[in-house]
């Protein structure tokens, strides 16, 4: 077990930075119990993906890529059994290799599973849940040491209310997921009037696997992704991804966006650029981690919100609005995506299908005045927010949002009755209604 004293924990947009006591890298089991053990405070950590205090400790911070082996592959059940440390990108790979694959997937593979779960982290299509419905069981070490096994079947309830746990109910320690056969997926992208989109909406949701869209503020047009599944050959090319992919989406996007930053002014003029690369379609068929997972964006701030899907065209619409009519220079994508209802309590699709915003910004477009701006739009059309990423609504709000809210914190006064697991963000949701 690696172990570092006075370790500087900075979380990858940078906008969290704090000296930790104690950092641990445990790569067994006993390990983790003994840490969790030794210490009154302990938080985990997976890649710093989450842009809040949620991973921050005082005292104990616990990272688990030591702690990433594949532990069980059952080819005719179709399931995988890992540790919780494994990065989504290693896990895709892997699967790949014994052909299979995730059902689907978000946009970055650089997190670690138990984070990515506990978070809440989802992908999109209307029909698909968020990434925690394709586990099957996962064990939990307790505030005691105490290990148990959480099943979806056999701990029904118990599976819902702990599946997005903010880390606060113990450590997850191995994890074991459904996997379907490997699979293609044909690639359609295009650029669409926005009011178009709209209009169609429900349409472009009935015909395609997988749909978001990007819009990059004030170009008129949206980005159009869609996703869905083909028995077609992969048609992709070397030289396309590294052109599109790597040259546009990350050299080229970068650079200009820098000049935007120097000279504000131009930052519209970047956004219709960048819209216009789709003006030709992309059409393409790959391997369906490799569509689903894009390139890195730039490191930015980021606050995402769940919607009622049923609401969608009115939210859009007020949403296109919102942007247009705000004094903020908008420099990045904004992302739209979708996911199926879910019964996870704590899962920001708990029982309604959801129209997620992602309102992103560079950190130095305003955004401590950005932030409140995107929040008070979410909270007039009862969003509820990504818990991995940026928001300051208080206990009260997510009680309203939240149906099985205060049982979750009896659940976790059972598992963790001395706050083991808290830290300054999690007493902040749960213990008082004080804005975070």
């Amino acid at each position: 077990m690696k172990h570092q004293q006075n370790y500087l924990f900075k979380n990858w947009a940078g906008n969290i930075k704090r000296k930790v006591p104690s950092f641990y890298q445990p790569e067994t089991e006993e390990e983790i119990i003994s840490i969790i053990k030794g210490h009154n405070k302990t938080r985990l950590v997976g890649t710093g993906h989450s842009w809040n205090k949620i991973c921050v400790s005082n005292e104990a911070l616990v990272n688990l890529d030591l702690y990433r082996q594949v532990l069980e592959i059952n080819k005719n059940a179709k399931t995988i059994k890992v540790q919780a440390g494994i990065k989504l990108s290693r896990l895709n790979k892997l699967l790949d290799k014994e052909g299979f694959a995730l059902q689907n997937l978000g946009s970055i593979a650089t997190q670690s599973l138990g984070g990515a779960i506990s978070t809440g982290t989802h992908g999109t299509g209307i029909n698909f849940q968020i990434l925690g419905s394709q586990v099957l069981d996962f064990t939990l070490i307790k505030a005691d040491g105490e290990k148990i096994l959480i099943d979806r079947v056999n701990n029904e309830d118990l599976f819902n209310a702990s599946i997005v746990n903010l880390g606060c109910l113990g450590i997850i320690s191995e994890i074991t997921w459904q996997v379907t056969d490997a699979f293609n997926l044909h690639d359609y992208t295009q650029t669409v009037y926005f009011d178009e989109v709209i209009e169609n909406l429900e349409e472009l949701l009935e015909q395609n696997d997988h749909l978001k869209f990007w819009w990059l503020p004030p170009a008129e047009k949206l980005i159009v992704y869609k996703y869905n599944r083909t028995h077609e050959k992969r048609n992709d090319t070397r030289l396309r991804q590294f052109l599109k992919d790597e040259f546009s989406s990350v050299l080229f996007y970068r650079s200009m966006v820098k000049i935007a930053g120097i000279y504000p002014k131009f930052a519209p003029k970047v956004s219709q650029i960048m819209t216009s690369l789709f003006e030709k379609p992309l059409d393409r068929i790959e391997k369906s981690f490799r569509v689903f997972n894009v390139p890195e964006p730039p490191i930015h701030r980021e606050t995402e919100w769940a919607f009622d899907a049923k609401n969608a065209k009115e939210i859009l619409t007020a949403y296109k609005r919102h942007i247009l009519n705000s004094n903020f220079n908008f420099n990045f994508i904004q992302e739209i995506r979708f996911t199926k209802s879910d019964n996870f309590w704590l899962s920001p699709s708990y029982q309604r299908d959801s129209l997620w915003i992602g309102f992103y910004h560079y950190n130095h477009e305003n955004w401590n005045e950005a932030l409140p701006f995107h929040e008070a739009f979410a909270k007039k059309f009862d969003g509820r927010p990504h818990w991995g990423k940026e928001f300051t609504i208080d206990q009260n709000y997510l009680q309203e949002q939240y149906e099985r809210f205060n049982e979750f914190i009896k659940l976790k006064k059972e598992f963790d009755p001395s706050g083991r697991f808290e830290n300054e963000f999690i007493k902040k949701i749960f213990l008082a209604p004080i804005s975070i």
